[in-house]
């Protein structure tokens, strides 16, 4: 008999999930952002940085530095 028939019979209510986020896994621990979820989306730092380029040159380039 499976632990989860076992559990129905007895009565008792099914195991919960242990979720726990490592928090090493975290670049900073305030930060939501892991690395495993950096390395699912490799193009995400790429897209990031060329983003703050266009904004950068739209608002003036280096025409605003003195």
């Amino acid at each position: 008999m499976g632990e989860a028939k076992r559990r129905e019979a007895l009565g008792i209510p099914p195991r919960k999930k242990i979720i726990d986020i490592k928090e090493s896994d975290r670049y900073f621990s305030w930060l939501p952002i892991t690395k495993t979820r950096i390395k699912k989306y490799p193009y995400i730092g790429v897209a990031t940085m060329a983003l703050g380029a266009i904004i950068f040159l739209v608002s003036g380039g280096f025409n605003t530095v003195s």
